[in-house]
């Protein structure tokens, strides 16, 4: 998540669920071929299909793992914010960061059909690494790419919802996220020391714990991430049918993923010991016989999550496939693997639109069955999404749709053929994981003779015996540092690299480790563009964080020439769907001397327009030039908002228990043109609020929020206040702290 809050709509919210129809159609971006509309199946008997499977891994893009495989709509570049084209480079196995795919990040990267956004967000183009622009060819998912060469691969499949993981995978149990659109959590404040409670997805979340959703009147609103609407379990448990939900149990990586914790009807009660077990279970269910009709499976450090290891995450899954495939019921099960969301990874088609929520980015499926389509790589071009999954199995076992969403999606009956002999098992063997997180580093454009941010190489043992480094070199213009000397079954131990140019130009090297394991030496090639130009600030760049619409923030962005030769600049353009917010300026000449300077003059001025929905805006400022590293990228990013709010945080210090505290004002003012709507204000904790806010906040007037605390319990005690409304920043959560104590406070 990212470290402002999260936002992702209109500031008249009334506009926001009609308009995402209507902006996703703008634009020159690729589309979905003609034959990725509505397929009937003419053989399609479901009853042949017994034991549904359905495999929800995470956080992938269908470019980034199959869009280079024959016969499928995929891509080997992708066009960045600035305009260039650029290769989809090599995809480490162990991904340095965990890409921003938020609701807005999304939408950020689709740019209004453009696709065009995806260096914008946080960690997607980190000081040039381009990570958002990376793929896997066979040789890096080489069982994935089996599964599709002698089973189905579907290259139109959605995710259900521009957005991340929770609402995703909400869909995949209820074919709908209850209005939810981001992740659940608690926002930080530097002014507020100590712990933060642990985040939970779930109704087993601490109190503090929210999640953004958008209701039916459009306020976006923070609510408790337990819900109680109907789910595809549901329906099975009605009409008899057998069904599990496999899952890491609580306290594990990948418990967030149990997403049947978020159904309160389901968490707790009955059902939820019954139905809900270790992920661990699986296998032997399988091998023994006893799967139930439908089976949800997903898992924690092998869900391929970033940064978790790909290599170990596909290795899992072909554990499970093996199981079906030498267990008793192989020849009536259906085995569906998705990638719940595309993780921030680069993909070329424009997402189609069904509705104010999606569908969202594309994203990689495998049919995998006896009766799947026959045929050397068989893609399925029909339009599925994630409710296509539950649609599919509600044809199978008679049961009504739970939303419009799988009522009106794709099933998948016309990639199977229930004519044909069946196809036989296919049981691979898991494969070594690479030891070296990564076989290739990018490193953007550096000044001659200076030192960029360091890249880091992670070694990984999986073996069963200690692995001892003898050796670490490096080449070319690039150092290496590390402490790597022998390395336990199990951990790691990391290499950091760095880049210092020599000479203008692209530059290359590598870095060799010698061990000895089974794949030594270890090899990582290395590559960077040496230039003259440096910027400041670097990544995340340049941040105008809070701005109330009606006013504007300038800051500065400072580019030295590090060698002896001038630099002629010849353009500078700003990029993404949110460039018309920022300017830039200088007093400058066109030449930047050698050893010399120049300040860029930037300006925020955030607006409420009806394309410009987020409060979150990113953009690009491409300093065009003569020099080989050009041009030079630098990041912007401002949060525009209709709210100014202070203070933003409340510390109350010692209060005695059982005792309020003096009350604390928080002044709440409309700075746009337009009302803000509430439809709540809420205190979480030990924390009560009264308020003068009404309904609506007309523009320019104020309004106050007052809070008391009351604390139950000795020791500190942290709470929230959230306005929900239809800000494009709503909920504004404000940060609340006490020390309960016994006696008088002090």
């Amino acid at each position: 998540m990212r470290n402002v809050q999260t936002i992702c709509v209109l500031t008249t919210l009334s506009l926001i669920l009609p308009w995402r129809a209507s902006a996703q159609q703008v634009g020159a971006g690729p589309t979905a071929p003609s034959v990725a509309s509505a397929q009937k199946s003419n053989t399609a008997k479901p009853s042949t299909i017994q034991h549904f499977v359905f495999i929800i891994k995470e956080n992938r893009s269908f470019d980034s793992y199959f869009g280079a495989f024959p016969g499928a709509d995929g891509a080997s570049q992708g066009t960045m914010s600035t305009g260039q084209v650029v290769t989809l480079g090599p995809m480490p196995d162990i991904n340095p960061h965990d890409q921003d795919h938020t609701n807005e990040g999304s939408l950020t990267d689709t740019d209004n059909g453009k696709m065009d956004g995806f260096d914008l967000p946080p960690y997607a183009n980190e000081n040039g690494e381009l990570s958002a622009y990376s793929q896997f060819t066979q040789s890096g998912i080489p069982n994935y790419w089996q599964y599709a060469q002698n089973f189905v691969l579907a290259d139109h499949m959605f995710s259900a919802l521009h957005g991340p993981s929770f609402p995703n995978h909400l869909y995949t149990i209820a074919a709908q996220s209850g209005g939810v659109l981001e992740i659940p959590l608690i926002e930080t404040s530097s002014s507020v020391k100590g712990p933060i409670p642990e985040f939970s997805w779930g109704c087993d979340a601490n109190p503090l714990i929210t999640v953004r959703m958008v209701d039916s009147n459009g306020d976006l609103n923070a609510v408790p991430p337990c819900f109680d609407f109907p789910t595809l379990a549901d329906s099975l448990e009605t009409a008899g049918i057998s069904w599990k939900y496999y899952a890491p149990p609580q306290g594990q990586q990948g418990y967030v993923f149990s997403t049947l914790d978020a159904i309160n009807h389901i968490r707790n009660t009955n059902l939820w010991a019954e139905h809900v077990v270790n992920t661990t279970d699986f296998v032997t269910d399988a091998l023994s016989g006893n799967l139930p009709s439908v089976s949800w499976v997903v898992a924690g450090p092998q869900s391929e999550h970033p940064p978790n290891s790909v290599c170990l995450g596909e290795n899992w899954t072909v554990q499970q496939i093996n199981a079906v495939m030498q267990g008793p019921d192989w020849g009536s099960t259906a085995i569906i693997v998705l990638w719940d969301d595309f993780g921030g990874f680069y993909d070329h088609v424009v997402p189609p639109v069904v509705d104010g929520f999606g569908l969202g980015m594309r994203v990689p499926a495998l049919i995998v069955s006896p009766y799947a389509y026959a045929g050397p790589g068989h893609v399925s071009h029909t339009q599925y999404e994630i409710s296509s999954v539950l649609k599919t199995i509600e044809e199978a076992f008679g049961l009504p749709p739970l939303t419009e969403r799988d009522a009106k999606a794709n099933d998948l009956y016309d990639s199977f053929n229930f004519n044909q002999t069946p196809l036989p098992t296919l049981v691979l063997q898991p494969r070594s994981c690479p030891v070296n997180s990564t076989n290739f580093i990018q490193f953007g454009s550096q000044g001659v003779g200076t030192h960029s941010v360091p890249r880091i190489v992670q070694l990984t043992n999986y073996e069963t015996s200690a692995l001892t480094i003898s050796k670490v070199e490096v080449s070319g213009d690039f150092t290496q540092t590390n402490r790597c000397k022998q390395i336990s079954p199990g951990f790691l131990c990391r290499i950091t690299v760095g880049f210092t140019p020599t000479a203008t130009g692209v530059r290359t090297g590598q870095l060799t480790i010698t061990d000895n394991g089974p794949s030594s030496p270890q090899i990582v090639q290395l590559q960077g563009v040496g230039g003259q130009l440096n910027g400041a600030p670097s990544y995340p760049g340049v941040q105008f964080n809070h701005v109330t619409f009606g006013s504007k923030k300038k800051l500065n962005a400072i580019v030295t020439n590090s060698s002896p030769n001038p630099v002629t600049v010849s353009k500078v353009a700003l990029g993404g769907v949110n460039a018309p917010d920022f300017s830039e300026s200088t007093n400058c000449s066109g030449t930047i001397p050698g050893g010399g300077m120049c300040t860029w003059n930037l300006t925020f001025t955030p607006t409420p327009q009806d394309y410009n929905f987020r409060g979150i805006e990113d953009a690009s400022l491409a300093i065009y030039s003569d020099d080989p590293g050009s041009p030079l990228i630098l990041r912007l990013t401002g949060v525009g908002s209709a709210l100014a709010i202070a203070p933003t945080a409340i510390n109350f210090g010692n209060q005695t228990v059982g005792k309020s505290s003096p009350p604390h004002n928080i002044k709440v003012t409309n700075t746009s043109l337009s009302p803000v709507s509430f439809s709540s204000v809420a205190a979480l904790g030990d924390y009560s609020q009264t308020n003068t806010c009404g309904s609506a906040l007309q523009p320019g007037a104020s309004c106050q929020v007052t809070v008391v605390f009351t604390p139950t319990l000795q020791g500190i005690e942290y709470g929230a206040l959230n306005l929900n409304d239809n800000d494009g920043t709503s909920p504004q959560q404000i940060l609340l702290s006490g020390t309960g104590v016994t006696g008088a406070p002090r």
